[in-house]
C-alpha cells in the first residue's frame, strides 16, 4: 500500500516501469538490500549534490555496490534547474544509472498543493522553520516510493560525503542485529543524515512526517515516531559515517536559529582521564562536525580538558552533552577556566570556576575587566557518577577573531571573572 499523494506512486515491485513522478530510471530485476535516499533542492549555500553522489559510489566497492540502490529526490520544480540537473547526473553518472545503481525522481507540484501554502516554487532559506517542514514532506515523498525497493533505507542529504566502506559497516549493524527488534538505528546524533530503518516501516514513517511536518524539527519527529514503534532508547551505529560539506547542515543550523556566529575553536590539545573507545575519541568534541565523545563509567572528578597551544582571551564557551533531544548521557559537571600551564603536557596548575551544567549543557559568556589576561585551558569535570557520558561539542571563541556583530547576548549568560578592571 502506498499514500494517496496525487500524482505519486511508489516504485513496482521487480519490474521495469515508468510513472509521472519517475526522471531516471532503471529498476533491476530484485531489490536490493539497502536504498540510500536523499532529496535536493536549489541551495544558496553551495552545490554539493554532485559531490555527494561521488562520495557515495567511490567509498564503496564493487561488492558493496551490489547490495544498494541510490535514491535523489529531485525537489524543486524550476524547470531550468531540473533540466540542468538531470543532464548533470547522466553526464557523471551514466554508468551506475544503466547498472540500476542510481534513480532519480521528482514528485509533481500536485503533490504538495494541498500540503504547502507557499507557491512550490518560491521558498526562503531563511526561515529555518519553513525549511525543515518543507525538507520533511520532501522526504515524506521520497519514503513512500522507496517503500518497495530494497529491505532497509538509509537517509542522508545532498551535502555529505561519506566514510570508505559505509556500506559494510552498515551491513554488519543489520547482521548483529537480525535477532533483536528496533525502529531506527543512527549514525548521526542530529538531523536526518545517517537514520536507517526498515523499508516496511517507509508507509508509516512517510504517512506520519505528512501529519506533522509543521509541528516539530526532524530530529523530534523521528524520536516520537521510533517511540510510537516501541524502540525508547537510541541506537548508534558503532561508527560515525557521514560528514556535511558546508555550513549549512543540521549541525549549523542550531547556531543560524539563534543567531551564534560559528565557533572559532582556536588549536588546541584534548586530554581526559576518562575510559575512550575507538570510534568516540575525545577530540572529537572539538571538532565543527557532528562526531562525539562516549565513555563508560563517569565518576565524580574525572575530567575532560582542553588545552590551548597558546594563551587567548576567550570571551565565551559552550559545552553540550547528551543526544541532541533526549539528552540521554548527559553530564552532571562544572566548566573551569585554567591558567598558568607548566611542563611539555602543557596542563594548568591554577582554575577558576566558570558555570555549572545544567541539562547537561554550558553557554556563557566571560566578561574581562583586563584584556591582557589570557586562558590556557577549558576543564570539564564530572561531579556526580554515570554508567555512560556522551559530550558532543565543547567550543570555544575568543576575542582574536573578527566579525563579532552577530553575537545575540541575550541567549547565554554572562559570567564575570572578577578580574581587576583596568
Amino acid at each position: 500500500s502506498h499514500l494517496p499523494i496525487p500524482g505519486w506512486s511508489p516504485a513496482p515491485k521487480k519490474k521495469l516501469s515508468f510513472c509521472p513522478a519517475l526522471l531516471i530510471m532503471l529498476l533491476t530485476c530484485s531489490p536490493e538490500i539497502l536504498t540510500v535516499g536523499l532529496s535536493s533542492m536549489q541551495s544558496p549555500t553551495g552545490r554539493y549534490l554532485m559531490s555527494t553522489l561521488r562520495s557515495v559510489f567511490r567509498v564503496s566497492s564493487k561488492n558493496e555496490l551490489k547490495h544498494i540502490t541510490v535514491l535523489v529526490h529531485l525537489a524543486d520544480s524550476d524547470p531550468d534547474w531540473l533540466n540542468e540537473t538531470v543532464s548533470t547526473i547522466v553526464s557523471h553518472f551514466t554508468p551506475q544509472i544503466l547498472r540500476g545503481q542510481l534513480l532519480v525522481i521528482h514528485a509533481p507540484s500536485a503533490a504538495y498543493q494541498h500540503l504547502w501554502a507557499q507557491p512550490y516554487t518560491v521558498f526562503n532559506f531563511s526561515d529555518i522553520k519553513s525549511f525543515q517542514s518543507k525538507q520533511m514532506l520532501d522526504y515524506a515523498f521520497l519514503m513512500s516510493f522507496a517503500a518497495n525497493l530494497s529491505d532497509y533505507f538509509l537517509m542522508i542529504e545532498d551535502n555529505i560525503w561519506c566514510t570508505r566502506h559505509f556500506v559494510t559497516t552498515i551491513l554488519q549493524e543489520l547482521e548483529a542485529r537480525k535477532d533483536k527488534p528496533w525502529t531506527i538505528m543512527e549514525s548521526a546524533n542530529h538531523g536526518l543524515v545517517g537514520k536507517l530503518c526498515h523499508s516496511r516501516d517507509l508507509p508509516k514513517l512517510a504517512g506520519f512526517l505528512l501529519l506533522f511536518y509543521q509541528d516539530e524539527s526532524p530530529d523530534l519527529l523521528l524520536f516520537h515516531f521510533r517511540s510510537l514503534q516501541g524502540q525508547q532508547d537510541p541506537i548508534h551505529l558503532s561508527a560515525f559515517l557521514f560528514y556535511h560539506f558546508d555550513s549549512y547542515s543540521s549541525f549549523f543550523e542550531k547556531f543560524q536559529e539563534y543567531n551564534f556566529d560559528i565557533p572559532d575553536n582556536p588549536p588546541a590539545f584534548i586530554y581526559t582521564d576518562m575510559q575512550t573507545l575507538q570510534n568516540y575519541l575525545p577530540k572529537n568534541v572539538y571538532s565543527l562536525d557532528e562526531t562525539f565523545f562516549l565513555a563508560p563509567d563517569a565518576v565524580p572528578g574525572h575530567q575532560l580538558i582542553v588545552i590551548l597551544n597558546k594563551n587567548s582571551n576567550v570571551i565565551r564557551v559552550q559545552v553540550l552533552t547528551g543526544t541532541a533531544v533526549e539528552k540521554l548521557q548527559s553530564l552532571e559537571g562544572k566548566v573551569e577556566l585554567g591558567s598558568n600551564p607548566t611542563g611539555e603536557s602543557k596542563h594548568c596548575t591554577k582554575y577558576t570556576f566558570l558555570g555549572q551544567l545544567w541539562d547537561g549543557q554550558l553557554d556563557c559568556r566571560v566578561r574581562y575587566r583586563q584584556t591582557g589576561h589570557g586562558v590556557s585551558c577549558v576543564r570539564l569535570v564530572v561531579t556526580s557518577p554515570k554508567p555512560w557520558v556522551l559530550v558532543r561539542h565543547i567550543n570555544i571563541w575568543w576575542d582574536g577573531s573578527e566579525n563579532r556583530s552577530s553575537r545575540s547576548p541575550t541567549q547565554s549568560q554572562y559570567i564575570d571573572l572578577g578580574i581587576p578592571q583596568s
